[in-house]
C-alpha cells in the first residue's frame, strides 16, 4: 500500500516503550504498512528483544531514554500507572513527540514531557488484542484494526494531523476527545467490551445446574451473542433490542425477578438481581424508542422494576 507507506514515512523514526499486547500489535501493524519502527524497550528486556526480532528495522534498547534519543515519535505502550512516571523520568529532547495508548488517561498524563518541550498526545484504539500478539499473523492484526475507532487527543495541530494519518494508514477512523470526554469515553468502552464478557460469565454460571461444563455453556451462548452483534450491525439501535422488555412481557420479567429474589443470597449471584434490574432500566427507554411497547406495558414494567407489583 504505497499511500500508507508515504503517510507513515513522514512520521520519521518511531520508537515503542513497552512491548505488551497493544504495543506489539501496533508496532507490527505499522511496520507492515511501511512505517520505520526503529527502537523498542520494555520493562522485561526479553520482551523488547522478541518484538524487535519480528520488525524489519527495529533495535531492542535497554532503557527508555535510548528510545527517546533515537526516535522522533515515541509511543508509550505501558500500563496506565506507568505513564506519568515515564513522562517525568525520561530525559526528553524538545521538539519531538510522545504519545501514550491509554484509554483511561488523557494527554495531561504527559504534562512533565510537555514542560520539557515535547509535543504530547493520547491515541487509544477502541479494540482488544490477543495476548500472544507475536504469534498472531500480522494480516490478522491488520484485519482486526481495520474499521477500528481511535480516540485522539493532542493540542498540537501537527501532531494531531500526523496521528490521524497513522490511523488512516491502518484503515481506522478517529474520534477527537477533549479532556472532559475521557471518562465517559472509557466507561462506554468498558460497557461495550469488558462488561459484556462479565455478563457472559454470569450467564455461564446460571447454566451450571444443567450444563456444568463452563466451556460447553459458553459455546452454546456465543451464537446468540454473535447474532445480537450481527443484528446491531444490520439494523442498529433501538431496533436490535429484542426480548421480554422489547415485547412488554411483564409476566416473564416478573418470573425473572421472583427467581432472582429466591437466589439473591446465593453466591456468586448475590448482586445479580441488582444488575438485572439496573440493565432492565437501561433497556426500557430503548424498548420505548423502538415503538413496540404500549404506554400501559411500559408503566407496568417500571412498576415491576421499582418493586411495586400493585
Amino acid at each position: 500500500m504505497a499511500g500508507s507507506e508515504s503517510r507513515l514515512a513522514a512520521l520519521g523514526r518511531i520508537g515503542f516503550i513497552g512491548a505488551g499486547a497493544v504495543g506489539s500489535a501496533l508496532a507490527r501493524a505499522l511496520a507492515e504498512r511501511g512505517a520505520l519502527v526503529a527502537a523498542v524497550s520494555a520493562r522485561t528486556p526479553a520482551h523488547a528483544t522478541a518484538l524487535a526480532r519480528v520488525l524489519p528495522d527495529a533495535t531492542a534498547m535497554a532503557e527508555p531514554a535510548e528510545v527517546a534519543a533515537a526516535c522522533e515519535l515515541i509511543i508509550l505502550a505501558v500500563p496506565d500507572d506507568a505513564i506519568s512516571a515515564l513522562a517525568t523520568s525520561v530525559p526528553w529532547l524538545a521538539g519531538k513527540s510522545v504519545v501514550h495508548l491509554s484509554g483511561a488517561q488523557g494527554a495531561e498524563a504527559l504534562a512533565a514531557a510537555a514542560e520539557r518541550g515535547m509535543h504530547v498526545g493520547a491515541l487509544h484504539p477502541l479494540m482488544t488484542f490477543p495476548r500472544d500478539t507475536l504469534g498472531t499473523p500480522v494480516e490478522q492484526i491488520l484485519a482486526r484494526l481495520a474499521g477500528c475507532t481511535w480516540a485522539l487527543e493532542a493540542a498540537d495541530a501537527r501532531l494531531a494531523a500526523a496521528l490521524a494519518r497513522l490511523v488512516a494508514a491502518l484503515d481506522g477512523q478517529v474520534v477527537r476527545l477533549a479532556p472532559t470526554d475521557r471518562v465517559p469515553y472509557h466507561i462506554a468502552g468498558v460497557l461495550a467490551s469488558n462488561y459484556v464478557a462479565a455478563l457472559l460469565g454470569t450467564a455461564v454460571r446460571l447454566w451450571q445446574p444443567f450444563e456444568p461444563d463452563a466451556q460447553a455453556a459458553l459455546r452454546a451462548l456465543l451464537p446468540l451473542l454473535k447474532a445480537t452483534v450481527a443484528n446491531l450491525e444490520a439494523v442498529g439501535l433501538p431496533e436490535a433490542l429484542t426480548g421480554p422488555l422489547a415485547r412488554g412481557d411483564s409476566g416473564t420479567v416478573a418470573a425473572h425477578l421472583a427467581w432472582l429474589d429466591t437466589h439473591a443470597g446465593i453466591n456468586p449471584d448475590a448482586a445479580l438481581r441488582d444488575a438485572y434490574v439496573a440493565l432492565a432500566r437501561l433497556a426500557l427507554p430503548l424498548a420505548e424508542a423502538k415503538g413496540t411497547l404500549t404506554p400501559e406495558a411500559a408503566a407496568e414494567l417500571r412498576r415491576l422494576l421499582e418493586g411495586d407489583s400493585a
